[in-house]
């Protein structure tokens, strides 16, 4: 009978495979079983964690059988942190299984029988990342375990790159010497003028009396956000990419992995074959760093966004690096589509993780480029998108990009040409 089984029950089974977050599936009495960090063909005891009408989760109690594609993770952390997933497997396995999960997202909710290319590798895969968002709490600070709410007091990240853990440690001293009301703590690194930027949420204004330990302990701090509200420096670091350099805010994004953001970005402008005529549309723009980067490939390029600040960040960008073929327009994508007079050559869409809009989608249909490059960190809502627009565009390239090493996320850069 199916889910005939029980919480905190012990069970001995077979992992037949990996579902699209990274975690290992077996069934026990007929019920799909997800089991973290457990590998196809192990043979493994586990304990029922969670049980759900038509799935339940589990977690390793013993490997009786281990995989050869199992290796030690370097992090003493690893076992109950929930920050990365993928560290109890070998990078090329891991390669591998980035590049299987688009082709099976893309074949099953897409529709598509695509030739997707090898991941491309990063060439850090730890301390790449250049921001990091810490939890707080009874003056511990590190990330929730995995699964949980359960905060695991942490003294470096091996994903963060190390001005940033060098900077946790100025702040884990002064949180233990200090009682306070702070929640959370994002630290961002510019890599341009090796900057710190920190931003602090607390529940409690007097808090702000960290800001002194800041300044004295961490000689390359450039800026600190304190509950919304720049308290020192202006408010950005400056990041360099492709040859452009980008002032970064504390809410603005960039991607995250600045060594393989070049690699991505030089993706897109391979993938895109451009030419001095095209007129390019990019939507979901940001603070502009594929608009700007696009530029000098191009007659002219228009961004839009919807978040002001972004868009004010954008319009700085493009005087720092002395751009003028660009316009940025700040408004609903829907909206401001169908005021654009010029006739558009080329679509890069780099939406959030929840994909298209569906009336962008019909929009982009209605203004016809001759080719959309699709940019996306998501791969289930990309093959989602692309199901709607394959009665008039023919997908031609499929490049995933590792821009996440030692997780189960993936970017992809995917090229349709109108038929």
């Amino acid at each position: 009978m199916l889910g005939t089984i029980k919480i905190d029950e012990i069970y001995e089974t077979e992992i037949t495979g990996l579902e699209n977050e990274g975690s290992g599936v077996c069934k026990i009495n007929q019920m799909i079983v997800f089991v973290p960090k457990a590998l196809p063909g192990e043979k493994v005891r586990i304990r029922i964690t969670e049980k759900k009408k038509n799935f339940a989760r589990g977690k390793i109690v013993e490997i009786l059988k281990s995989s050869d594609k199992r290796i030690e993770s370097k992090c003493p952390y690893y076992e109950e942190c929930g920050g990365c997933n993928l560290r109890h497997q070998t990078s090329k396995e891991n390669l591998k299984f980035k590049k299987e999960k688009i082709e099976t997202a893309l074949k099953r909710i897409g529709k598509l029988d695509v030739k997707v290319e090898d991941t491309i590798p990063s060439l850090k895969e730890d301390n790449y990342r250049n921001k990091v968002s810490f939890k707080v709490e009874d003056n511990r600070i590190g990330f929730y375990g995995e699964g949980t709410y359960q905060l695991i007091d942490i003294d470096y990240c091996l994903l963060a790159q190390k001005q940033i853990n060098d900077s946790l440690n100025v702040i884990k001293s002064y949180l233990k010497e200090n009682d306070n009301e702070i929640k959370s703590v994002t630290i961002k690194y510019g890599n341009a003028m090796d900057e710190i930027l920190i931003d602090i949420y607390s529940l409690n204004n007097t808090d702000i009396k960290i800001l002194d330990y800041l300044t004295t302990n961490i000689n390359n701090l450039k800026s600190v956000i304190y509950n919304d509200k720049v308290v020192y420096g202006n408010g950005y670091i400056k990041e360099v990419s492709n040859g452009l350099m980008f002032n970064v805010s504390a809410k603005s994004f960039f991607q995250v992995n600045s060594v393989q953001t070049e690699k991505l970005y030089d993706e897109i402008i391979k993938q895109s074959n451009l030419s001095k005529e095209d007129v390019v549309l990019d939507l979901y723009c940001g603070t502009g760093t594929i608009t700007s980067i696009v530029s000098k490939y191009v007659k002219k390029v228009i961004g839009i966004e919807i978040v002001e600040d972004a868009i004010i960040d954008a319009k700085e960008n493009l005087k720092i690096n002395n751009i003028s073929n660009v316009k940025f327009i700040c408004g609903d994508a829907t909206k401001e589509i169908n005021k654009i007079k010029e006739k558009v050559d080329v679509v890069i869409v780099d939406p959030p993780r929840k994909g298209i809009d569906r009336k962008a989608i019909a929009i982009m249909k209605k203004i016809s480029p001759k080719k959309i490059v699709y940019v996306s960190c998501n791969p289930v809502t990309m093959a989602r998108d692309l199901s709607y627009l394959k009665d008039l565009y023919d997908v031609k390239k499929v490049v995933p990009v590792d821009m996440f090493p030692n997780t189960s996320h993936v970017e992809t850069v995917c090229v349709l040409e109108r038929k």
